[in-house]
């Protein structure tokens, strides 16, 4: 398999999440934590809006060629309401295909020793998060990100408007994101060299 910069951090970015994490329950799960990982430094996926958050085709896509390759796999779970979730997990046959993917951002990314860290810091803490939790925190970054200028109360209403099936209460609770994304964005600067 070819590929250039853009296609080795998407790679490199997604076997990161899926190392790191160990195990993901649910599609919406894996495109909310690869979107929140993402912007925090990668800039490796393009996201637009969907109806459950942020949402990449192009994560999509890369996805189902990781497992065309064997290098992740899916495992259908039924669950007692007869809904299916889709549990992803990076193939113990092709780890060392998503070692090397990172050891090349080790070398070709300015800092990349560093985002690689924080990155697999800020997924095991965002994966104890429900679906819905990070479908909460995601749109809330998602559309700080979109606008800048808008304050965290805002977003909080701007998401109400678009995730009525939420209470005020449970996305005013997302905002935790801000701080947990706040740790892992300042990291590096506080680092003594």
């Amino acid at each position: 398999m070819t590929y250039d910069n853009s296609r080795l951090r998407r790679l490199a970015l997604i076997s990161l999440v899926l190392q790191s994490a160990g195990r993901i329950i649910g599609r919406t799960k894996l495109q909310k934590i690869v979107y929140l990982a993402n912007s925090i430094g990668w800039k490796a996926i393009d996201f637009k809006y969907h109806n459950y958050g942020p949402f990449s085709d192009s994560l999509a896509a890369e996805l189902d060629n990781m497992k065309n390759y064997g290098w992740v796999e899916e495992r259908e779970i039924s669950t007692s309401r007869d809904r299916v979730l889709h549990e992803y997990y990076f193939s113990s046959k092709h780890k060392q295909t998503g070692l090397s993917q990172l050891g090349k951002i080790e070398d070709t990314v300015p800092n990349g020793k560093q985002l690689i860290s924080r990155t697999r810091g800020l997924v095991k803490q965002l994966n104890k998060f429900s679906a819905d939790d990070l479908q909460i925190m995601s749109t809330l970054v998602f559309l700080r990100a979109q606008d800048p200028s808008i304050s965290e109360d805002q977003a909080v209403d701007m998401t109400r408007k678009l995730k009525p099936q939420f209470s005020k209460e449970q996305i005013s609770r997302g905002r935790r994101i801000f701080s947990i994304m706040k740790d892992f964005l300042d990291k590096p600067r506080n680092q003594s060299t």
